[in-house]
């Protein structure tokens, strides 16, 4: 495969991801991190990482704090701390500030309990300032992750939009539309939450494990010992969380084709009775996404009670330690909420598995979207046609449809037109000749494969592709209308257009009548692609778009397909006007429509056969006649 090709084509599937080798995984998921570790706003990441580790910290200084009560509230083998002593000393058996003193202040009898409950008090005071560095450092989060979903799904939805019509040939629009709308989500979900969760639970575990060291090390020992045994089973089924978050991924893609294809084509459903083939379908994608969304929060699930009972099985371990040492009971339920106070950081870690996994799923089909370069590109110093006067000339084009990476299909075979500015022509053939694939090439759909094609003197690929459409008004068979009002819709051809220019437009289009039987006449709602309208309704819309349009180039491709005779005749009357003074190419396997045209081009079989005015080809062309015939041949 070219390096070209390999560009264009889309990213491996979900699935090929999961299956990947895990040192393959490695180095694709660094890059892939690095990557969106870059959409993070700087300075927003920093203050996030600032509170989070402030959130983090805190855990130690609510540790000492928790000592220092103990210490004051709880008795000692002594006796009642809380009747005999005036001043505490609570980390004198800690290597940190051992000269520190608390002083019991003096207090009538009866009114010590007021000194216990200011000491207290400490602690909803300390886990009110730990929740506001929480709150700022989730909002700074929720920011960043707002951001980068922005970021993507502009870049992923900017990259799509610019692909050309191959790369659309080829990839299902159910996986598009999943790749935009959730795949982002997921990428900045799981990214932020990622990085929430390496920037402040392990300072916490960390900062607490220092503490439990300063107050027993041997205690502490065991505790190191203990707390890598959850993560072994983390590691155990991190194969199998990747390869079923793959799959979802692609279930859910799968399951978006059906849903637009379903709501798409719902006419063909209902008119062919496949109401329950598609339930069905449906259903089967459902069930097989659940199995596998099952499959993988089992797996996450299974290591929240492993941790539980390593963990309860180091606190049963320290209870023993404490009764053999003697140890005092408010170091002892320090130390034991020490402990108890990792588990949830250690429960959140122990998922990050998951959350990386399904990450680099999403991030890598979304950045791959973002990198795919189009077939069909403007050139590094392409010109800007400002006006064209329509003068297009094709010399030798040949142009083959790609199917896959090794497979096309031929559709023009050394092909050499001329269409003078100001003339009317038209393609006729029998289908498959190849008569819309020349229109797709003069709007650079496509390139072709060989020769080239010009405008004004101007080779197509040295046009910006925008300014070379402005010069272009397209009319095809397959219309397509907004869920917008009928004055947006006809504005898209032009969104400068007055309303005197569109209802103009409409005017001349015939569309004006219909129009205004409508409740909210310019106004009114049309349904999805214009649902509520007549096909001939909207071919008129279409028509009355590409009028309002005004482009010194007219592209017809079976223009009135959709129309009855007495429309027509008015469309025909109408594109008459349009036709002053411009380029008209159009397709008509009518030939009524089209015997007037200045010349007629004959295709067949991707090759010209002939061209010339009526009368001539009808005299000397086999193949026209042949048309002909068939069109007006007497039935009798």
């Amino acid at each position: 495969m070219s390096q070209k090709t390999a560009q264009n084509s889309p990213p491996l599937d979900a699935i090929a991801v999961a299956s990947s080798s895990t040192e393959d995984m490695l180095v694709d998921r660094q890059a892939v991190f690095r990557r969106l570790l870059g959409y993070f706003h700087r300075g927003r990441l920093a203050a996030g990482i600032f509170f989070g580790i402030c959130a983090g910290l805190f855990n130690a200084v609510f540790l000492l704090v928790l000592k220092s009560i103990f210490t004051i509230v709880l008795p000692s083998a002594e006796g009642d701390l809380g009747e005999t002593q005036n001043e505490y000393r609570p980390f004198e058996d800690l290597p940190i500030s051992t000269d520190f003193v608390i002083k019991k202040p003096e207090l009538a009898p009866g009114y010590e309990w007021v000194f216990v409950a200011i000491v207290c008090l400490s602690i909803p005071a300390l886990l009110l300032l730990r929740g506001v560095f929480q709150f700022l450092h989730n909002y700074c989060m929720m920011w960043l992750n707002m951001r980068v979903l922005h970021r993507l799904r502009e870049e992923c939805f900017t990259s799509l939009i610019n692909q050309s019509l191959s790369f659309f040939t080829r990839v299902k629009q159910g996986e598009l539309i999943q790749t935009v709308a959730n795949q982002t989500r997921t990428s900045a979900d799981a990214g932020s939450q990622l990085l929430s969760a390496f920037i402040q639970h392990p300072i916490a575990i960390v900062s607490i494990i220092v503490m439990v060291i300063l107050m027993d090390p041997l205690y502490a020992l065991g505790a190191l010992v203990v707390f890598p045994l959850c993560i072994l089973p983390v590691a155990l089924i991190s194969r199998k969380v990747r390869k079923a978050g793959g799959k979802e991924e692609q279930e859910s893609e799968s399951l978006l084709v059906t849903l637009h294809e379903t709501f798409g084509g719902i006419r063909l459903v209902k008119a062919m009775g496949q109401e329950k083939f598609q339930t069905d379908r449906f259903n089967q994608g459902s069930l097989r996404i659940v199995k596998f969304i099952m499959r993988w929060r089992k797996a996450m699930e299974i290591s929240s009670p492993l941790v539980e009972i390593v963990g309860s099985l180091g606190i049963s371990i320290g209870m023993v330690y404490a009764w053999l040492t003697e140890m005092h009971p408010g170091t002892f339920m320090t130390l034991n909420l020490a402990l108890i106070s990792i588990y949830p950081h250690a429960k959140t870690l122990s998922r990050i598995q998951v959350q990386v996994q399904k990450c680099y799923v999403a991030a890598a089909r979304v950045f791959g979207y973002i990198d795919a370069q189009s077939e069909v590109s403007d050139a590094p110093k392409a010109k800007l046609l400002e006006k064209a006067k329509g003068d297009i000339q094709l010399d030798n084009v040949s142009f083959s449809y790609l199917i896959d990476a090794e497979r096309s299909k031929a559709a023009l075979h050394d092909v050499s037109i001329c269409f003078e500015a100001g003339k009317r022509y038209a393609l006729v053939g029998k289908s498959g000749s190849g008569k819309s694939t020349i229109l797709s090439l003069i709007l650079r759909f496509y390139d072709p494969n060989e020769g080239s094609i010009k405008l004004d003197g101007h080779d197509l690929t040295q046009l910006r592709q925008n300014s070379l459409r402005n010069q272009i008004s397209l009319v095809s068979q397959d219309t397509f209308l907004f869920h917008d009002t009928v004055a947006n819709n006809l504005r898209y051809g032009n969104p400068q257009a007055t309303q005197h220019e569109i209802e103009q437009a409409a005017q001349l289009a015939h569309a004006d009548e219909f129009i205004h039987e409508l409740e909210d006449r310019y106004e009114t709602m049309l349904g999805d692609k214009g649902c509520n309208l007549s096909g001939g309704q909207q071919q008129r819309l279409s028509i009355a778009r590409a009028i309002l349009r005004n482009a010194p180039i007219l592209l017809l491709d079976e223009a009135t397909s959709a129309l009855d005779s007495q429309s027509e005749k008015f469309i025909q009357a109408a594109i008459e006007e349009l036709s002053e003074g411009k380029t008209v190419i159009a397709i008509a396997h009518r030939l009524s429509t089209i015997l007037d045209s200045d010349e007629i081009i004959v295709l067949d079989d991707g090759r010209v056969v002939d061209q010339g005015p009526h009368t001539e080809l009808l005299a000397r062309c086999e193949t026209y006649q042949h048309l002909y015939q068939l069109q007006y041949q007497d039935p009798s």
